[in-house]
């Protein structure tokens, strides 16, 4: 009995020293939370119900972490709500204020880190791929913000990368963009993936369906406009909204294959091989004259038809949009003398 006594008290012991040892490396990793200084956060800002994911790589340390949490818009706000009004009490208060405090810090290292990166474009020779980094931002959905706090060109430059269309992005495209009529190969196209800048000037994650043939020249061209911090408000497939380019249009949504016919003709839009990318629609809206009567897709962009405004999200000829394509071999369907559309670029071969 004394045996069986004894070793339930140090089984007991044992528990104890392990509870209080989890709550001291609880504690470290708060602290630890607040001073990292190396590390990359991805945050999912899309219109659909998904999964909030942060990634964050300690320098001091090689154990790497992968928390997720929910993105109930509606719990988020009614959190913030009671923030706001004071209604947490005590040690509620002080978490709020450390968090508020450690949020302005993070935003400042984000721009401070941002203005130290170099060119995606022609990143340094000497910088190292952060791979964690890569394969987090890799595996999060097109339209998420990426928080950048700390991480170096070449980084970033390997976020942008052109494949083969996979099944799960098939299975987007079937029926919609590439529907039972297209005659363009599926094995022609590539599934694209950048980093752009947002008109709110946070960082985003766009996705593309193009022509093989283009796949290099648009990698290279989004990693020049992203040095530009040039902004795209929207770059998702066309195919969540059902290949309907008059709703990706209205939604300024950047896009490219679509397996289509020109508006108003029976002949294939460039589109529909995958050699054109319209962007910034709603600032760049096509123009032409039907009948005698001008008529501009998208119909929410027709005060954008007047190119005498002062907007910053207009594409004119020797901008950095407009070089970036220009330079590369395409065309600016701003240049056409029958009709105007200023949101396309395109790339002919013969």
């Amino acid at each position: 009995m004394k045996r069986v006594k004894l070793r339930t008290e140090l089984m007991l012991l044992a528990i104890c020293s392990l509870l209080s040892l989890a709550a001291c490396n609880s504690k470290d990793n708060k602290v630890k939370e607040s001073e990292s200084s190396s590390f990359v956060v991805t945050d999912v800002h899309t219109t659909d119900d998904q999964a909030l994911v942060t990634k964050e790589k300690d320098t001091s340390s090689d154990e790497e972490s992968l928390d997720t949490f929910s993105s109930d818009d509606s719990r988020t706000d009614a959190y913030n709500k009671e923030q706001q009004n004071g209604n947490f009490e005590g040690e509620g208060k002080e978490e709020n204020l450390e968090m508020s405090v450690s949020e302005d810090i993070n935003e400042s290292t984000e721009v401070e880190t941002l203005n130290s990166i170099g060119s995606l474009l022609e990143p340094d020779a000497s910088e190292m791929v952060d791979e964690v980094v890569v394969e987090n931002i890799k595996a999060m959905p097109a339209e998420s913000k990426v928080l950048v706090y700390e991480t170096n060109a070449v980084t970033l430059a390997a976020c942008f990368y052109a494949e083969e269309i996979q099944p799960s992005v098939y299975m987007r495209m079937e029926n919609k963009s590439f529907g039972e009529e297209c005659t363009t190969s599926l094995e022609s196209l590539r599934y694209v993936r950048v980093l752009h800048f947002g008109f709110d000037g946070e960082i985003y994650i766009g996705e593309l369906v193009v022509n093989q043939l283009i796949a290099d020249d648009i990698i290279d061209i989004f990693k020049e406009l992203f040095d530009a911090r040039y902004p795209i408000e929207r770059m998702v497939l066309v195919d969540n909204y059902s290949a309907d380019d008059n709703q990706s249009m209205a939604a300024n949504n950047s896009s490219a294959f679509n397996y289509r016919v020109v508006d108003g003709t029976s002949k294939l839009s460039n589109h529909a091989y995958g050699l054109a990318i319209d962007i910034n629609p709603l600032y760049n809206p096509y123009v032409r004259t039907i009948d005698g009567e001008e008529v501009i897709l998208p119909e929410n962009g027709s005060e954008y038809a007047d190119r005498s405004l002062d907007n910053p999200y207009y594409i004119v000829k020797g901008d950095v949009c407009y070089n970036a394509f220009i330079k590369r071999g395409f065309t600016w369907g701003g240049n056409w003398e029958k009709s105007k559309d200023y949101q396309h670029f395109q790339k002919v071969f013969e």
